[in-house]
This record gives C-alpha cells, structure tokens and sequence, in this order.
C-alpha cells in the first residue's frame, strides 16, 4: 500500500514494533519473548486461543518474531506455513496471511497479478464488510503484488467517492485514513474524525458509543495517526497508562475486560508503545 515509499505498510508495524519491544525494561523484554515461544505449536504455526496452529495468528507470530529478532521461531513458521495444504484455509482472511507470511520467509516467490488477489479476497470474502476486504487486498499488494501502479490508480478513484455508512469502527476508520494518504488524498477531516473514538482516561474505543478503550482500536489509531505526522503528545499520558494497565506478564491484553492472552493483542498492545516512543 505504499506508493511513495519502498518499504511495504506489513515492514512499517514491524518497525513499530520493535521500537515498542526496544522502550521496555531487559525482564519486560524477556517476559515477552517467553511468551510468544509459548504460542508456537510443534508443527511451526502459531496458535489461536483454543491451542491449534493457525494461519492468522501465525501472522502475528511473524510479526512478533520479526520485531524481537526470533531467528528460529522464523524457521520452525516457514515448515509450517510451506508444508500445510492450501485447502486448510478457511477464509480469504487465512488465504491472504498465508500470502503475507510467505512474501517476508521468501521473498523470491513469485508474485501474484493484482487481478489474482482480488479473486482471493472477493471470490471467498462475501460475508466481509466490503470496506475491509479493500483493507485486506490493499495489504497484500503493496507487500506481493504486481502492477501496484494500475491497483493504486484505481484504489485512488475508489477512495474518493468511497462514503463509508453507519457507526464504523475505529480500526477501519483508521485503516481509511492511511489509505488516503497513501494515494495522496486530502485527510484531515479524516484525522478529525478518527479523534471521536478517544477515551479521556486513554486509548481509543471500538465504536464512539462504547464506554472502553481496546487494544486493537488504540494501537491502529496510533499508528495511522504516527504515519500522518499527528502530534500525539497530547495523548501520550492517557495512552501510555493504557497499554500499561493491560501488559500482563509477556503479553497485552485486549483492554475490554477480556483476561486471554494471545498473540494478536500482544502485537497491538506494543504497536500502540511503538507509535509513542
């Protein structure tokens, strides 16, 4: 998704990340390189919530790994990831974290027309909120597409005339932010709006009528809101206190009163560090 730059939108959150995992203290550090070895399965991938390998959570299993420098925990998810069949995807939302992780494990691979991926995400994604099936595509050309130029192009005119309807979350109100910087568009009405899901005791909430921050919400906000150049200082100290009060022990927690640990709010919880320090 990213037209100026080279280095793709999936490199950016690592980046992010890593500077989070780097802000905390040496045990901190520790403690959350436990865990994320505690979520591998046998097999290589990582697990969901129930315990089984998994290929979304597997793609926050590489991010993770990725930003805390987990050389072997990368080999054991390219066995697992290259060796699963291909009918083992339930989803375009697996179909497409399978695509992510093998563009970073091997990069050599040949890569996939625009017009390919958007069978991928629109021949199984019917159920999936049209808005977040661009989210998904856009991801995954930007890191393994070819003719990003015509997708860009298009997704430009798309964006323009793209009024989302209703109460739309925060995560998908920030991922349309980013979008539109990316093809240049004007954002900061966008920016403005994104600014309604804050919480004055810190963090971002789901939705404008929900009275809780959330992980998810807050580290997407941050990070979109850091790609744009927005001065986040006036935020930092709710924040701050935020990602704090849901660090439990190597990992974050989704900040909604949910007790899990897992790996997807781990990798939210120190994108939002990420996005402040």
């Amino acid at each position: 998704m990213s037209k100026g730059e080279n280095i793709p939108v999936y490199q950016r959150l690592v980046q992010t990340i890593r500077a989070g995992f780097l802000a905390l203290d040496p045990s901190v550090q520790n403690e959350i390189v436990e865990f994320i070895k505690s979520q591998q399965h046998t097999s290589g991938g990582f697990t969901d919530r129930a315990g089984n390998p998994d290929l979304y959570y597997s793609l926050f299993g590489l991010w993770l790994s990725l930003a805390t420098e987990q050389k072997e925990a990368l080999d054991q998810l390219k066995t697992f990831v290259f060796l699963s069949p291909k009918t083992t995807s339930k989803s375009p939302v697996e179909d497409l974290a399978r695509l992510l992780i093998q563009s970073e494990l091997e990069p050599k691979a040949k890569k996939q027309s625009v017009f390919q991926l958007y069978k991928t995400v629109f021949k199984k994604g019917r159920l999936i909120e049209l808005s977040y099936q661009f989210f998904l595509l856009s991801l995954v050309v930007d890191a393994t597409g070819k003719n990003k130029n015509l997708y860009y192009f298009l997704a430009r005119i798309w964006l323009f005339f793209y009024k989302p309807k209703g109460n739309i979350p925060c995560s998908l109100a920030a991922a349309l932010v980013y979008a539109r910087k990316i093809v240049g568009l004007e954002i900061v009405d966008r920016q403005t709006d994104l600014m309604k899901y804050t919480k004055q005791s810190g963090g971002f909430r789901a939705f404008e009528s929900v009275n809780t921050s959330d992980s998810l919400s807050t580290g997407v906000a941050l990070f979109v809101l850091k790609e744009c150049g927005y001065d986040s200082r006036i935020l930092a100290p709710g924040c701050l206190d935020f990602i704090q009060e849901n660090y439990e022990m190597g990992a974050f927690l989704s900040g909604d009163g949910d007790q899990t640990k897992d790996l997807e709010y781990t990798f939210y919880g120190l994108l939002a560090l990420g996005s402040l320090v």
